[in-house]
């Protein structure tokens, strides 16, 4: 009997990936981080690439899609969306959330993993970056 679609595409290949992680930048700060880097492919370690696409701000939420690349792969790791959730839209701290799948197929313990060194990173590098002086 042939196999029909849904049976060849079945969503349980690739099951959404959570993870969330507390980080002491506030909003602002995060923001700024991904507007500087909109639509820029980015280094988080020797061999894994960023890809950001535009953030998109609210009152206390910054939402991006990402995508992770491993230059010991052939295609993506990981792909999804990075929030930065906040209780308050002054200084406070973030809630780094990604949300995604990885279309490689990795286990879900191995890229739940993965993606939480991906959001470890990023906070690093937003950690680097000098603040910055108001301009009216």
């Amino acid at each position: 009997m042939a196999e029909s679609l849904a049976e060849r595409y079945r969503p349980s290949a690739m099951t959404t990936i959570r993870v969330e992680a507390d980080e002491a930048h506030d909003l602002a700060r995060v923001y700024l981080w991904l507007s500087q880097h909109r639509g820029e492919v980015i280094d988080l370690d020797s061999t894994r690439r960023l890809a950001l696409g535009v953030p998109i701000s609210g009152a206390r939420a910054v939402i991006v899609a990402v995508v992770l690349r491993d230059g010991k792969r052939s295609g993506p790791e990981l792909g999804g969306v990075v929030r930065a959730l906040s209780t308050s839209p002054q200084v406070a701290p973030v809630r780094l959330v990604f949300e995604g799948r990885s279309p490689s197929g990795l286990p879900s313990s191995e890229a739940v993993e993965i993606a939480a060194e991906m959001l470890h990173a990023i906070s690093r590098q937003i950690a680097g970056i000098e603040p910055q002086a108001n301009v009216a």
